[in-house]
């Protein structure tokens, strides 16, 4: 969930006054996250030249990430290139100590800064029909050439056999119909689904946020290939 800056407080106005730049900046200046869902921060460049960039962190001056290399040992920061111009800072899963000011330095002539406010939010209170149904987790990790998602949907009633998942990529649904491409295996068991989701010989352009869900229940991992 993204926000403008009308009706910032006087911390978050602070952070975007750091921005130094001769234009206003074309991305989102804040952001908004729900606690334990990915957070986006974008970087908009020049397009007319080649120019790399650097994510700092305002509270502790911490450098993330400069170009494709990442500094620091929290493997929850990513940085990647979404197009020719666009830089993208990765939180695989936010915390609400992550709230704050980050800095997108670019080095071009002005020496540009663009600032952005990332906010981590309480997540809402569940309904109580949501209490005693079910949960989703999903968990990624590499075998040889293959990413390996495994998605796991527990419910309450063990006899709950009516367990449909489905698999997105950056909010599109997976065509599992791409055998060269993915592999999907279901195991079952007392109100316990598991499904394996294969992506065959991943590469860079298999990054994303892939993600399962059933029944409002999502769990996602964001994915990039070295």
């Amino acid at each position: 969930m993204y926000t403008t800056r009308h009706g910032a407080s006087e911390e978050v106005m602070a952070c975007l006054r750091q921005e130094r730049s001769r234009v206003e900046n074309p991305s989102q200046t804040i952001v908004n996250v729900v606690a334990e869902n990915p957070a986006y921060l974008h970087c908009s460049v020049p397009s007319d030249a080649e120019h790399e960039i650097a994510w700092t962190r305002v509270s502790d001056g911490a450098i993330l990430t400069a170009g494709n290399r990442t500094f620091t040992r929290d493997p929850r920061w990513q940085v990647s290139k979404k197009s020719a111009n666009i830089w993208v800072l990765n939180l695989r899963r936010a915390e609400h100590q992550d709230s704050g000011c980050y800095l997108c330095e670019i080095n071009d002539k002005h020496n540009t800064v663009y600032a952005v406010y990332l906010k981590v939010l309480d997540p809402p209170l569940p309904s109580p029909a949501s209490l005693q149904k079910k949960s989703t987790r999903l968990m990624a990790n590499m075998s040889g050439d293959e990413v390996v998602l495994n998605c796991t949907v527990t419910s309450t009633d063990k006899t709950d056999d009516d367990i449909d998942v489905v698999w997105t990529r950056d909010g599109t649904t997976i065509n599992f119909n791409n055998t060269e491409k993915y592999i999907l295996k279901v195991k079952r068991d007392a109100g316990v689904v598991i499904e394996t989701m294969r992506i065959r010989k991943a590469t860079m352009e298999d990054d994303g946020n892939y993600a399962c869900e059933h029944s409002q229940q999502k769990a996602s991992q964001i994915v990039h290939i070295n």
